[in-house]
């Protein structure tokens, strides 16, 4: 459950009353983003067999100043976020020069549940990776050297919602990713920072031999 909630103290804890009272059992919380007095959160919330997620997203709209933004399904053993970035950083890292990229995409797509991701290259026309959907490529590459000049912190601020990036090395190939179902939020849109900072100490091609 990804809500907004007052930044006040008791309000988690009601939530998680709330929770409670449609019989299910809070296993996971990510803070993805605080300012202005709101926080937004994502839950991670196991219900029993054979319970859906309307009443619980009743009783948590119940709460006095929380909004539902998303309910969806993951897996049950998937990891908190932090634990799958540190996961998805070392795949990526563990994976063979010939196909690092590719599984960067695939494994980033999957970490931040996006529609696409690319790794754009110097050459826009030419990415050194995709998967899913990428829109035109001229475009990102216009944005992504647009954006590039300013502090990471500016410029996540200044990206649409709907897109998260990160450069892999100074002046080198960014990994770029987009979904239409919920706002990248500054928490994850950090996750990909750090994670482009360590798999950029490695090429994301087969150079050849040396």
């Amino acid at each position: 459950m990804r809500l907004w909630l007052p930044d006040l103290p008791g309000t988690l804890g009601r939530v998680a009353a709330a929770i409670g009272r449609a019989n299910g059992d809070v296993i996971g919380i990510e803070i993805l983003e605080r300012g202005a007095g709101m926080a937004i959160d994502e839950l991670t919330v196991m219900l029993p067999d054979g319970a859906t997620s309307d009443a619980l997203i009743d009783e948590v709209s119940d709460v006095e100043g929380v909004a539902v933004e998303d309910v969806h399904e993951v897996a049950a053993d998937r990891p908190d976020q932090s634990v799958l970035a540190l996961d998805v950083a070392a795949r990526i890292m563990e994976a063979p020069a010939t196909s690092r990229a590719a599984i960067a995409c695939e494994l980033v797509r999957e970490m931040l549940e996006s529609d696409w991701c690319v790794i754009l290259s110097d050459q826009e026309s030419v990415p050194l990776a995709t998967s899913g959907d990428v829109p035109d490529l001229a475009w990102l590459a216009a944005f992504i050297d647009g954006a590039s000049h300013l502090s990471i912190d500016d410029a996540h601020e200044y990206t649409p919602s709907d897109m998260a990036w990160a450069p892999l090395a100074q002046a080198g190939p960014t990994i770029v990713s987009g979904r239409s179902k919920g706002a990248f939020r500054l928490r994850e849109r950090r996750h990909l920072t750090l994670i482009a900072r360590i798999i950029g100490s490695v090429p994301m091609v087969d150079s050849g031999p040396q």
